[in-house]
């Protein structure tokens, strides 16, 4: 494995082999993951020339069956002994519920039907029983627990040595010609990974500089593990496959009124018909273990027929398997949230298909109708909950590969929505631009208004790619994505960051922290102080960017020399951009904040109650250096007419916000020394007034 490339959503895979061609021959890949995207798959060569590439699926490890069967016996083992303990527990609680209905009840109002004599006796018998059947219930469990510790314990074991076994793998097969040594690279992408950005922001105050570590959380499930690869966190979304066009066959002759019209032309000869399949091997001790064992060991059955034949794979296009056949391919989602819709019964119709074919849609919402004649099709997509959606005229040509992408709607919808043509889409992390046109909207679109209206004038078109701008076009929707994703927290910019080091990230093993750089800054750091809402000082420093890379967003650990200090959220910061880098918090400042109110009367007639408060703001500086502080408070504003609030001083002077009621002071503390602010304002309202306060 020479390379790894991390995305939000999964990760690309480069491994290198070295060989000695001499002519043509094939040269097997070890076994990969059978979660591969086969669409991905890609082979170069140096030295070389790469001819054909090939893959398959299946399972090319012998399953070991001496230690599988006693696997196997031990996991039923397992299973019986939970279920008998689980058995006694139940009629033991049963027994406990029983004896506590039972326990007579001194207080109750009815007349004893019990002399005193047997009271006692019949008290000590149920609490003799509900100690008994309690001591049981509590050496079940304990029992329990320690099996399913030791069946968790086996089945990990089970994994590692026959666990291989039970999983479908990809096996690629490349035809190689040339002479000497060569160097073949495999590239393809593989599901089930992802990163997010991770800082650590460490201040020294003496210096004024803060050092940066940037960092990737990364984590991965693909069944393969990385081993000494050199890791690139890309920010990225992967761009997809698109297959070129097809030019449709014209066939002009003699006719009145002559259009020229382009005609698809059908095939005048078929292939030879696909062979009998054999009939399925009757399930044997080998096929009988697998399915146990993945049972046992809480995996799906993987199928374990006779290994097809190597499906060949252009370097350009999928292929089908059989000559002379075509297959159907295509993802299934749901309208309204964009997710993959499992088990949507698809439907294939056609003149020259002999009955139906009917599959359902995986997990990802993805199908495959493969050994299709070449005709046209009818498809028909079911799906509980929503609503039918057929689709017709679909043109399958000869040893062809198409794709047919469906939005379900659901059944909750009551509006009535007409679907003209399938909304373009945008890969944001291609470099091209286009869109896909389907046949049916170029048929629409030419034949309104041309010559005997309601004909299509260019029926049966493929599909074109047409050039668009950078605006996005009408229709098309921002991909959602999870806020933490890198994909998001870059803004939709494609970034890459190569790792400090070759790493080791292992399928299923948890998170792996990745160094990706560290850089440190000189600041100037300024400590905010709330002192009327809290005693903290908050760290913060203004300045602009002076990394040159775009910085994504992502979680901050925040230390103060080696003391953590606080956790902050970043945003995607540009060169040279400004913005507040937070610090955490300072623990040796801490403001103090006393106040002073004194109350007298004003008036003849109507009397008024007028309250001074004076309020005392103190902040030492413990550092051997000057600190630069930023001081806030307030006073408060009035919203009765009855009432009325007036700032009288502040000393020294503080920068005032009177529709806001805020105070602002800047200060630098010489070093080991305090300094002390002060503000008063009075509070006028009717006498025997109870005030009350509003946000």
């Amino acid at each position: 494995m020479t390379s790894v490339t991390v995305y939000s959503d999964g990760a690309r895979v480069v491994r290198t082999a070295r060989v000695n061609v001499s002519g043509s021959q094939a040269v097997e890949f070890p076994p990969l993951h059978s979660a591969v995207d086969t669409s991905s798959l890609r082979v170069e060569a140096q030295g070389a020339e790469v001819t054909r590439v090939e893959w398959r699926t299946s399972t090319p490890e012998a399953l070991p069956t001496a230690e599988a069967r006693q696997l196997v016996a031990e996991l039923e083992r397992f299973e019986e002994q939970l279920t008998q303990i689980r058995t006694e527990r139940s009629a033991y609680l049963t027994q406990l519920d029983s004896l506590k209905q039972a326990r007579p009840d001194p207080s109750a109002n009815e007349a004893p039907k019990l002399d005193a004599s047997g009271w006692k006796a019949s008290t000590d018998f149920v609490e003799a029983a509900t100690a008994r059947a309690q001591t049981k219930v509590r050496e079940l469990t304990w029992r329990e627990e320690t099996l399913i510790r030791d069946r968790a314990q086996r089945r990990e074991e089970a994994r590692q040595t026959v666990g291989a076994s039970l999983r479908e793998r990809l096996q690629v097969v490349a035809t190689v010609s040339g002479q000497g040594a060569a160097t073949l690279t495999l590239t393809y992408f593989a599901q089930g990974a992802r990163w997010y950005p991770a800082y650590e922001l460490r201040l020294e105050p003496e210096s004024n500089r803060v050092e940066v570590a940037f960092a990737g959380r990364v984590s991965q499930e693909t069944g393969e593990d990385w081993e000494d690869a050199a890791l690139t966190l890309s920010t990225a979304l992967p761009s997809s496959f698109t297959p070129a066009p097809q030019l449709a066959t014209w066939k002009i002759g003699q006719r009145e009124r002559f259009i020229p019209t382009p005609a698809p032309v059908p095939d005048s000869w078929r292939g030879p018909p696909a062979p009998t399949p054999p009939p399925p091997l009757a399930p044997g001790e080998d096929t009988r273990l697998r399915e146990r064992l993945s049972t046992l060991l809480g995996q799906p059955p993987a199928p374990v027929a006779q290994t097809p034949p190597l499906a060949q794979q252009s370097q350009q296009s999928p292929r089908p398997s059989s000559p002379g056949k075509s297959t159907i391919v295509g993802t299934v989602v749901d309208a309204e949230t964009k997710r993959p819709l499992m088990d949507v019964v698809v439907t294939v119709t056609s003149p020259s298909l002999q009955g139906e074919q009917v599959v359902v849609t995986d997990a990802r919402g993805q199908y495959r109708i493969p050994e299709l004649p070449p005709g046209i099709y009818a498809m028909r997509f079911d799906r509980e909950a929503f609503r039918p959606f057929s689709r017709s005229e679909i043109q399958l040509r000869l040893e062809r590969t198409i794709r047919v992408n469906v939005e379900m709607l659901p059944d909750s919808l009551s509006e009535a929505i007409a679907v003209t043509a399938r909304p373009p889409t945008i890969d944001v992390g291609s470099s091209s631009t286009g869109i896909h046109i389907e046949s049916g909207y170029v048929v629409d679109s030419l034949g309104a208004g041309s010559p005997g209206r309601g004909t299509p004038m260019f029926p049966e078109l493929p599909p074109v790619n047409v050039p668009v701008g950078l605006e996005p076009p009408a229709g098309w929707r921002r991909p959602s994505l999870d806020s933490r994703l890198p994909a998001s927290l870059a803004g939709g910019q494609a970034l890459s960051f190569p790792a400090q080091r070759r790493e080791t990230v292992r399928s299923g093993q948890g998170e792996r922290r990745v160094p990706l750089f560290t850089e440190t800054w000189p600041v100037q750091v300024e400590r905010e102080l709330f002192p009327a809402l809290t005693a903290n000082a908050f760290l913060v420093a203004q300045l602009r960017s002076p990394s040159k890379q775009v910085l994504p967003g992502g979680e901050a650990q925040l230390f103060v020399g080696a003391d953590p200090s606080g956790q902050a959220q970043l945003k995607l910061v540009s060169p040279g951009e400004p913005f507040t880098l937070p610090l955490g918090i300072d623990p040796a400042v801490r403001p103090v904040r006393n106040v002073r109110l004194v109350t007298s009367e004003k008036g003849f007639i109507s009397k008024d109650d007028v309250t001074e408060y004076a309020v005392t703001l103190e902040v030492a500086n413990p550092y051997p250096f000057p600190l630069s502080v930023r001081l806030h408070d307030q006073w408060p504003l009035r919203y009765d007419k009855n009432v009325e609030v007036k700032l009288v001083s502040t000393e020294p002077f503080a920068e005032q916000d009177a529709d806001k009621g805020t105070l602002e002071w800047r200060l630098s503390i010489p070093p080991s020394s305090k300094r002390e602010v002060t503000f008063r304002y009075t509070v006028s309202h009717p006498k025997n007034w109870r005030l009350q306060q509003r946000q």
